[in-house]
């Protein structure tokens, strides 16, 4: 009898999970189905506008009336269905001038786009009456249908003014840079600029060999997670390794280079302290970049465009590097280099392989998600409890996005989470302390202090709730406290105390220089009027409190322009929430009600002292809220939220924490959704 009850234990089991999957199966194939109709079809016929010759920003052509101008390109591709140039116009005065003059003799432009190789011959054209322009209009000349085979071909664009109405101030804009085949005539006379320039296919079909990919790596993400949890029952750690790099990539392919907030400066900040290690001279605001990687960052938008993808596409198949160094200007973001380490380390080998400035660019991003996932796998481990709660807060859609680029704030979270995850071990496992839990509180601690402009200190109180049981006795212990104190503030005096000076009390240079030009209100004006403070900040956390929340789990992404919906991050929060929460059969760690009262002060530190600093630095004085948060500032700070749950009166029957972790990496498939469905709207 007990022989065979084994075996119809395993065989059940093996049923379950065959059933699971089975489901899980089904479930995506129909997921497959409707995103493919919902987001790639549409994809794949949405023409594909792209800017062959980019003006520069404030330099423009004006155009008067019987002007004609000649711009000859060569086309790139081998579909066309129009092609044209953006023009700018006094809108207001337009308005005015149809409106309260009731006039439509204006004028009017004509655009005719010309084969080069057949004698100038006619291929398409339009005409457009002024008093029905825009401000930013494109003037596009479309075919019929749609046309192949133009790959290689001189073109000319024309355009020509005809009984322009001069107080319109019609203007095209322009280029001093030199375009390689392009050239322009005014009025029968070269001229060495160019006009900006937009053509327009589809070309899209590769969107559907994208989707196959990005479909394959989904439903391994799913596969293989399930597998990891619920058959080999491996630990949260090493499950995170194998979710948190698919996960990543997918989050790399959707989110070209810059579109997460500030890339760009957090780029340049890396290679400027890259230039420092090296010993390279650099004036100071500027850094000194290889052309290579300038002209490859100049190829992307804080707004992901489809032409980007493109771009990063024929960039992995691209080899050599243009020759010479472009001086740059920079921003000062006051963060410590350590924060730049992994950026730094990309853009080293990049150039040392010798790889093209986009793909310098992207092994950057591939070395801040390998250190992503390097210490997100030590949090995990080092946690003593509530392990599928860091799982969770591992792959949100916030952390991930973070990771994947050049910005600090991805370094500042990571050692947050490092620190809290050696102090919870301290304050609950039952044993000595250890050195290396030692050395390693005092390196995350001092991470804190100098990081933020101290912003993340406040969690370094959490040093007094260390039990004096881990110590010899009571006076060991507050010894101990004392010394993390003075740790801790010597090194934020050290590092960051010029920061803040910069924000508190900049100087007439320095607020001159300043976003707000020294209109914020700054440390005299927080002294001064500290109830306009306290007022500013209520109204701003009644008001947008909700949004802080959201956008600190990843509900906007990129610059607040990407989408998740609301079912994902309050789902992931509650399956963090669950994560904590007591339950019979497994090993829980007493939280005290005292506890719970130092741990809702703390948890609320860091986002008073970032409604003080954007209060000072970011905030008008005739604004009505405070400007300038953003909700991952206070991700750090989410473990010790987290802690306020746990409760000996809510006692779960069973530990579903795996069932959990499942869940919360099918809502960021989910989320991955919202991206590809936002991105439509953005590019």
């Amino acid at each position: 009898m007990k022989s065979t009850k084994v075996p119809g234990k395993k065989l059940e089991l093996f049923k379950k999970n065959w059933i699971q999957l089975v489901t899980m199966t089904v479930i995506f194939v129909i997921a497959v189905f409707l995103v493919y109709k919902t987001t790639i079809v549409t994809r794949m016929v949405m023409p594909r506008v792209e800017t062959a010759i980019k003006a520069e920003e404030g330099k423009y052509l004006r155009l008067e009336s019987g002007d004609f101008l000649e711009q000859t390109f060569r086309y790139r591709s081998d579909e066309l269905l129009c092609a044209g140039t953006k023009i700018s116009l006094e809108e207001s005065i337009l308005k005015d001038l149809v409106a309260n003059k009731e006039r439509r003799d204006l004028g009017v432009i004509h655009i005719n786009i010309l084969d080069a190789a057949e004698q100038g011959t006619s291929l398409m054209q339009g005409d457009y009456q002024v008093y029905l322009l825009e401000d930013g209009q494109n003037l596009l000349a479309s075919f019929l249908g749609r046309q192949t085979g133009w790959e290689g071909k001189e073109l000319i664009l024309t355009l020509r003014a005809e009984d322009l109405n001069p107080d319109i101030g019609l203007k095209i804009g322009i280029s001093e840079k030199a375009a390689e085949e392009a050239s322009l005539r005014v009025n029968g006379e070269q001229v060495s600029e160019n006009i900006n320039l937009i053509t327009a296919g589809h070309q899209f079909l590769y969107w559907k060999q994208w989707f196959v990919f990005g479909a394959a790596v989904v439903y391994l993400l799913l596969a293989g997670t399930y597998f990891l949890l619920a058959v080999f029952r491996k630990r949260p750690e090493q499950v995170f390794l194998f979710t948190g790099t698919l996960l990543a990539l997918l989050y790399l392919l959707l989110l070209p280079p810059l579109a997460v907030p500030d890339e760009e400066v957090h780029f340049k900040e890396a290679y400027y302290h890259l230039n420092r290690l090296m010993g390279k001279q650099q004036t100071e605001g500027t850094v000194l970049m290889d052309t290579e990687d300038f002209h490859g960052m100049q190829e992307f938008e804080t707004t992901p465009s489809l032409c980007e993808y493109d771009r990063l596409k024929e960039a992995v198949f691209r080899k050599g590097r243009e020759a010479g160094v472009t001086e740059v200007d920079r921003f000062d973001t006051q963060a410590p280099m350590v924060t730049y380490f992994p950026g730094m380390a990309g853009i080293f080998l990049g150039k040392a392989l010798g790889l093209n400035g986009v793909m310098v660019i992207v092994l950057g991003r591939i070395c801040s998600v390998l250190f992503y996932l390097f210490t997100m796998y030590w949090v995990i481990r080092l946690m003593p409890m509530g392990k599928g709660a860091a799982f969770i807060m591992a792959i949100l859609p916030m952390t991930i996005q973070q990771c994947c680029s050049y910005s600090y704030d991805s370094v500042v979270i990571e050692f947050a989470l490092l620190y809290l995850a050696v102090l919870f071990g301290l304050i609950y496992k039952n044993q000595p302390i250890k050195k290396w839990q030692v050395i390693l509180y005092v390196l995350f601690m001092v991470m804190l202090s100098i990081c933020k402009g101290g912003t993340y200190m406040p969690l370094c109180l959490l040093t007094m709730l260390i039990p004096i049981s881990r110590f010899r006795d009571k006076k060991q212990k507050w010894i101990f406290v004392g010394t993390m104190a003075f740790i801790a503030v010597s090194a934020f005096l050290s590092s960051t105390l010029g920061y803040v000076l910069y924000v508190a009390a900049p100087t007439q240079e320095q607020a001159a220089n300043s976003y707000l030009a020294g209109e914020a209100y700054g440390a005299a004006g927080l002294l001064k009027e500290p109830l306009t403070f306290i007022y500013l900040s209520v109204r701003t956390l009644f008001l947008s409190g909700d949004g802080f929340l959201e956008t600190m789990l990843g509900m906007q992404l990129g610059w607040l322009n990407i989408f998740v919906s609301r079912f994902v991050i309050y789902g992931l929060l509650l399956l963090m929430v669950l994560s904590v929460l007591r339950c019979e059969g497994r090993e829980n760690m007493e939280i005290t009600p005292g506890q719970k009262l130092f741990y809702a002060l703390v948890s609320l530190m860091p986002l008073g002292m970032v409604l003080v600093s954007m209060f000072m630095s970011w905030t008008p004085k005739n604004s009505t809220e405070i400007a300038g948060i953003q909700g991952r500032y206070l991700l750090p700070a989410l473990p010790v939220f987290l802690m306020l749950f746990p409760n000996r009166n809510i006692i779960l029957k069973r530990d579903n924490s795996r069932a959990y972790m499942f869940l919360a990496v099918c809502l960021q498939c989910a989320a991955i959704y919202g991206i590809l469905l936002s991105l439509e709207r953005v590019l």
